[in-house]
């Protein structure tokens, strides 16, 4: 092998790490994505509740 064909070889591998590394951590962000989607979805209808218990307990107490 010429010292060119090395080169590009070694080149070639370098790239096709750092390509493998880019698609995990690119894995890594979109499942945490989704993972927070979900979360925020619970925050939202745990936030929906509260508003509505405290606008229950406000009425209660207007009552007394």
């Amino acid at each position: 092998m010429s010292g060119a064909e090395l080169l590009l070889t070694l080149a070639g591998a370098v790239t096709m790490l750092l390509l493998s590394v880019i698609a995990y951590f690119l894995k890594l962000l979109i499942d945490d994505t989704r993972q927070l989607k979900g979360e925020l979805a619970k925050l939202k209808e745990l936030f929906y509740r509260l508003e509505i218990e405290q606008a229950f307990l406000k009425n209660m107490m207007k009552g007394k």
